[in-house]
C-alpha cells in the first residue's frame, strides 16, 4: 500500500496547485525604471493638475527616494498659482510597462499616502481598453476621509453580492453592488474598509501598512494590513494569501466572471486635485469647508499630498504571465485617455531571491480529480504485482 501511495503522489503532485513567481519588484532607486509617465491635463477626471514627464517631475522634486530608501510620488507644494484661476498644479501619473494578468498577487507597502482637502490619490489597475477590459481600484478616496474604498468598474454583468449574501466573505462594508460603468455615473461596485487607519491621516499615524490584491479564478480579493498587523509572510519571498485573514473585499466569480470582464491590467499611481470626485460639492463638503477650487492656487495646502512607498511586488502564475505580457514601451506619453497595455518580462526572481508558492484553486482541483481518475485504474493493475 505504501508503494501505491508513493506512485500516486509522484504522478499527480504537479497538479496540486499553480505556482506564483515574482514578476516584478518595484523599489528604491530603480522604482521608476519600468513606468510610463503620462503628461498633460487630467482629462479623465477633470482634475486641476498638470501631469509631468519624468524629467520634469524629477526637476520639480515630485519623484525620488528619501533617506530611508522609500519612493516619493507627490504633488507640487512650492509653486503659487495666485491670480491664475485656471492654474493646474504639477503632479504625477505613472503607468506600469508590465501588465498584471489573471492569476496574480499585487502587494503595495506604503508609509504614507496623499491626503488633504481637494486631494484625490489612487493606486489602481486598468485594462488596455476601458471599460471593456475592466478597472480595479485598490486604494482610492478623497479629501479628509479616513477609510479606503475598493472598487471594480466593468461592462454590464459584473456584480458584487448584496450585503447579507452567503457569498459575501469579507470584512468591509458593501456600498454598491453594480460594477457596470453606466450605473450611477460610473460609481462602480464599492466595498469600504472598516479601518479608519486605512486612508489619509490615520494611515500615516500608524506608519502606513500593506494593501494586497489577489486575482484568480475564484474572483478578486483585497486586503489591508496596518503596520504592526502585517502577516509575517507578506514581506518575504513566499507570501501565502491562503493563510491570511478574511479579505477586506471579495468579488466572487459566482457574481462576476473576472476572466470575462477583466483583461491583463496596467498598474497606475496618480494624484489629482478636485475634479469630478474630490471637487464635487456634495463630496467636498463632507470633510472640508469652502470651495475646492479655492485651494488649488495655494501650495501650502499640499504638504501631505504624497505617497511614500516601500515597495510594490507582483507575483504571477508563470503560465498565464507568459501569454499575457509583451515587450517594453517608452518612458513618457502625452495627453490622456485609457492606459496602455502592459509589457515586459520583469525582474529576475532568481536575482531577488523570491520563491514560488502553491495555491489550490477550483481549476487545479479539477485537474487533480482527472489525474486520480486516470491513475487509480492503473494502480489496480499494478497492485497484483506489488
Amino acid at each position: 500500500m505504501f508503494k501505491k501511495l508513493v506512485l500516486l503522489s509522484s504522478i499527480v503532485a504537479p497538479a496540486l496547485g499553480q505556482s506564483l513567481k515574482l514578476a516584478n519588484n518595484y523599489t528604491g532607486s530603480t522604482f521608476f525604471d519600468r513606468w510610463t509617465f503620462q503628461n498633460g491635463i487630467d482629462a479623465n477626471t477633470t482634475g486641476n493638475v498638470l501631469f509631468q514627464t519624468q524629467s520634469q517631475a524629477t526637476s520639480l522634486g515630485l519623484i525620488g527616494t528619501n533617506a530611508a530608501g522609500n519612493v516619493i510620488i507627490k504633488v507640487d507644494n512650492t509653486t503659487s498659482g495666485a491670480g491664475n484661476p485656471t492654474f493646474g498644479r504639477p503632479s504625477v501619473k505613472i503607468l506600469s510597462n508590465d501588465s498584471v494578468p489573471m492569476g496574480s498577487l499585487v502587494i503595495m507597502d506604503a508609509v504614507h499616502m496623499p491626503f488633504g482637502c481637494s486631494v484625490w490619490p489612487a493606486f489602481w489597475m486598468q485594462g488596455p481598453n476601458w471599460p471593456n477590459d475592466g478597472e480595479i481600484d485598490i486604494v482610492e478616496n478623497v479629501n479628509l476621509v479616513t477609510t479606503n474604498r475598493y472598487t471594480l468598474h466593468s461592462l454590464n454583468g459584473c456584480m458584487h453580492p448584496p450585503a447579507g449574501s452567503s457569498l459575501v466573505q469579507e470584512t468591509g462594508q458593501v456600498i454598491s453592488t453594480d460594477c457596470f460603468n453606466q450605473t450611477n455615473g460610473d460609481e462602480g461596485c464599492i466595498v469600504q474598509d472598516p479601518s479608519t487607519n486605512s486612508y489619509g491621516k490615520g494611515f500615516a499615524s500608524v506608519g502606513g501598512g500593506v494593501f494586497a490584491m489577489l486575482w484568480n479564478d475564484e474572483g478578486i480579493r483585497t486586503w489591508f494590513f496596518q503596520r504592526g498587523s502585517i502577516p509575517a509572510d507578506v514581506p518575504t519571498s513566499n507570501p501565502n494569501p491562503a493563510g491570511w485573514p478574511t479579505p477586506t473585499a471579495f468579488w466572487p466569480t459566482a457574481t462576476c466572471n473576472t476572466s470575462q470582464f477583466f483583461s491583463p491590467q496596467t498598474i497606475i499611481f496618480d494624484i489629482t486635485i478636485c475634479g469630478n470626485f474630490a471637487g464635487a460639492p456634495q463630496v467636498f463638503s463632507e470633510t472640508c469647508s469652502g470651495n475646492c477650487l479655492d485651494l488649488v492656487q495655494d501650495p501650502t495646502n499640499y504638504d501631505d499630498a504624497y505617497f511614500e512607498i516601500k515597495y510594490v511586488a507582483v507575483f504571477t502564475n508563470s503560465s498565464e504571465a507568459s501569454s499575457s505580457t509583451t515587450s517594453g514601451s517608452s518612458s513618457t506619453s502625452t495627453g490622456s485617455g485609457s492606459s496602455p497595455s502592459g509589457s515586459g518580462s520583469g525582474s529576475s526572481s532568481a536575482a531577488l531571491g523570491f520563491k514560488s508558492y502553491l495555491t489550490l484553486t477550483p481549476s487545479s482541483i479539477g485537474v487533480l480529480s482527472m489525474a486520480v481518475a486516470i491513475v487509480l485504474p492503473a494502480l489496480a493493475v499494478f497492485s497484483g504485482a506489488l
